[in-house]
C-alpha cells in the first residue's frame, strides 16, 4: 500500500502532513498492511492534479507498486469532482483499493457525494476570499499587485498589529509618471515617450527598459501607465476572474469581468496625477480608439488571421537575444534597439522572405557538413552493432532459461505421474508453466528492425531540403512543407548591418536528429513503424556517445 498526504496553503500548519502520515501508519499497522511508499504535497490546492507528489503516487500505482491507496480523507487526494471519478476509475482498473480514514473503503457513492461537496466547498472558498478582500480594502489595505510609483509600507491596524498592505508614493517614480502623462497629453506617442525615457536612462517598472506597451496598456483590461486609475486616486480591483483550464489544470486562465462588477474605491492620498491632466489623457486615448485607423484594425481583426511563417517564433536578435518583432507588413527588426539604442546596438531590419531564403540556403548547403555526417554514421553503426550483440546475448540467455524451465517441468510431471503430487508441487508446476509461456512469447517476438543509414545521407538530405524549399512556393502544399522544415530549425540569431550583400549575418542552430531523419526519408519508412519511431532514441544515444560536437548543428553565415 501507499500513503498520500497534503495540505493546501502556507496558513496551515506544515506539521499537518506528518500528523496525517502518522495516523495512516498507525491504521495500516493495525491492519497488518505494509507501507511501500509515502507521497506528499505541501502548500498546494487539491483542486489541481498538477502536484508532484500526487503524480508520483499515480506513477507508482501504474507500475504495480501498490494494492491500496490510503489517505486521511478523499479530499486530501483531490477536491476536483472530475478528478475524483477519474482517480477511482483508474485505481479500479488497476485492481487497487482506495481507502481513507474518514470514509473507509471508497465506493462510487463516496466519490459522487465527495465530488458534490468539494465543488460546493471550492465555490464557498472563492466567495469568502472575495468577501475578505473587499473587507480588507475598505479597512485600508491594498490587495492588488504593486504599481509603479509606489512602495509597500507597514502600518498599525486597529488591533495594534503591523499590516504590510499599505502603500506610499515614491517621489522619484511619481515624477516619471507625471512626465509620461504630460508628454502624452501634449501629443507624443507611447513609443516616443518610451524612447525618451530609455535615452535618459530611467529604469522601467521592472528595472529594464521602457516599452510602449507598458505605457499604452490595454483598453479592455484598463492596464498600463496611462490607464491606471490609482494615479488619479481610485483603486480598481476585481477586474479579472481566474480559473483553471480543464484541458490543462496546471494553467490558471484570467477572464475579464464585466465592468459593472469592477470595484472602485476612492484613495485620494495615493493620487499622483492631477484630475485635469488625467481627464485630458483619457480623452486622447478614447479619441485614438475611435479614430479611423484603430477602427479599421478592429474591423479587420488581423490577430485572428495571423499566418505562421517558416521562422515564426524562431528568430532572435543576436545583440540582446530577444525575439525580433514585426516591422510593417513583411519586415523583422529588434524592438529593443528601436526603443533603447543603449541597450541594444543591433539596428536594422530584414525582409522576412529574404531571411527565409538565407536560412533555406544554409539548411541545404552549410548546416550538415560531409565530415560531420560521416563521423555520425560511423558512431551510429558502431552503436547498432553493439546493440545487436547485446540482443543476441539476451536471446541466448532466454533460450537457456527456457530449456531449464522445461526440464524442471518435465521432472515434476514425472513425479506427478507416480502419484506423489502435493499441493506445493502443484503450485510450482503452475508457476513453471506460466514461466515457460512467458519465455516462449518473448522469444517469438521479432526484434525491432534496424535502421540502416546510407553512405550518401548528406546528399539525400540536401535533395529533400531543395524539394521542400521549392514546395514552399506552391500555395497548395506550402503549409505541409513549412511544417516539415520548422522542426529542423532550433534558433536563428540575426545581426544587422554587416558586409553581407543582403545586409545580415545569421547564427543558425539546427536539430541534428531532425536533420538526419529527413535525410533517411523512405529508407526509414521501410524499416517499419517501430524502427522509424525508435530512430530518434537511437540517434540521440549515438549523439551522446559521439560527443557534444554533434549537438546542436551550428554555423555562422
Amino acid at each position: 500500500m501507499v500513503i498520500y498526504a497534503r495540505y493546501s496553503d502556507q496558513k496551515q500548519d506544515p506539521s499537518s502532513i506528518e500528523a496525517q502520515l502518522g495516523l495512516c501508519r498507525d491504521f495500516a499497522a493495525s491492519k497488518g498492511w505494509t507501507v511501500a511508499g509515502e507521497f506528499t504535497d505541501a502548500m498546494i490546492s487539491g483542486a489541481t492534479k498538477a502536484r508532484d507528489g500526487y503524480q508520483a503516487m499515480l506513477r507508482a500505482v501504474d507500475a504495480g507498486g501498490a494494492d491500496i491507496v490510503f489517505a486521511e480523507a478523499l479530499d486530501r487526494l483531490t477536491r476536483d469532482p472530475e478528478e475524483s471519478h477519474a482517480l477511482f476509475k483508474r485505481l479500479k482498473h488497476q485492481r487497487v483499493r482506495l481507502v481513507t480514514l474518514a470514509e473507509g473503503e471508497v465506493s462510487n457513492i463516496h466519490v459522487a457525494v465527495s465530488g458534490i461537496s468539494n465543488a460546493l466547498y471550492l465555490e464557498a472558498v472563492a466567495f469568502k476570499t472575495r468577501r475578505s478582500i473587499l473587507d480588507k480594502v475598505r479597512k485600508g489595505e491594498i490587495i492588488v499587485g504593486l504599481s509603479y510609483g509606489y512602495r509597500v509600507v507597514k502600518v498599525h491596524a486597529e488591533d495594534g498589529t503591523l499590516v504590510d498592505r499599505h502603500w506610499e508614493i515614491v517621489d522619484e517614480q511619481a515624477a516619471v509618471v507625471r512626465d509620461i502623462f504630460t508628454a502624452f497629453a501634449d501629443g507624443h506617442s507611447p513609443k516616443q515617450i518610451a524612447r525618451d525615457l530609455n535615452e535618459r536612462g530611467v529604469p522601467g517598472p521592472r528595472g529594464g527598459i521602457w516599452r510602449d506597451t507598458t505605457i499604452r496598456g490595454h483598453y479592455q483590461r484598463a492596464s498600463g501607465i496611462l490607464r491606471n486609475a490609482l494615479y488619479a486616486g481610485v483603486l480598481v480591483f476585481n477586474r479579472q476572474t481566474f480559473s483553471r483550464n480543464p484541458a490543462d489544470d496546471a494553467k490558471r486562465v484570467a477572464t475579464l469581468n464585466d465592468t459593472a462588477d469592477w470595484v472602485r474605491v476612492p484613495w485620494p492620498e495615493l493620487a499622483i496625477v492631477p484630475q485635469p491632466l488625467w481627464d485630458r489623457v483619457q480623452q486622447r486615448l478614447q479619441a485614438i480608439r475611435n479614430g479611423a485607423a484603430s477602427t479599421a484594425i478592429r474591423d479587420v481583426r488581423p490577430w485572428e488571421h495571423r499566418r505562421q511563417h517558416l521562422l515564426t517564433g524562431l528568430v532572435v536578435c543576436a545583440g540582446c537575444q530577444t525575439s525580433l518583432s514585426n516591422a510593417g507588413r513583411d519586415y523583422l527588426t529588434c524592438n529593443i534597439a528601436k526603443l533603447s539604442p543603449t541597450s541594444c546596438a543591433n539596428h536594422g531590419s530584414v525582409r522576412r522572405s529574404v531571411l527565409e531564403g538565407i536560412v533555406l540556403d544554409a539548411l541545404c548547403d552549410r548546416l550538415m557538413q560531409d565530415d560531420m555526417v560521416a563521423a555520425f554514421i560511423a558512431a551510429f553503426r558502431e552503436a547498432v552493432q553493439t546493440d545487436g550483440q547485446e540482443q543476441t546475448a539476451e536471446q541466448r540467455r532466454l533460450e537457456a532459461e527456457l530449456r531449464k524451465a522445461r526440464q524442471d517441468l518435465d521432472g515434476l510431471d514425472a513425479t506427478a505421474r507416480q502419484g506423489r503430487l502435493t499441493d506445493r508441487l502443484h503450485r510450482v508446476m503452475v508457476e513453471l508453466e506460466a514461466k515457460v509461456e512467458s519465455l516462449e512469447a518473448a522469444l517469438a517476438s521479432p526484434p525491432p528492425p534496424l535502421v540502416v543509414l546510407p553512405d550518401d545521407l548528406a546528399s539525400l538530405y540536401r535533395e529533400r531540403i531543395a524539394d521542400l524549399a521549392a514546395t514552399l512556393e506552391n500555395p497548395d502544399h506550402r503549409i505541409e512543407a513549412r511544417d516539415r522544415l520548422r522542426p529542423l530549425i532550433e534558433r536563428v540569431a540575426v545581426r544587422f548591418g554587416t558586409a553581407d550583400a543582403r545586409g545580415v549575418e545569421i547564427d543558425l542552430e539546427g536539430d541534428l536528429v531532425a536533420l538526419l531523419s529527413l535525410g533517411l526519408g523512405a529508407n526509414a519508412l521501410k524499416a517499419g513503424a517501430a524502427g522509424a519511431a525508435g530512430l530518434r532514441e537511437q540517434v540521440r544515444s549515438v549523439m551522446v556517445v559521439a560527443g557534444a560536437g554533434f549537438e546542436p548543428a551550428t554555423f555562422r553565415l
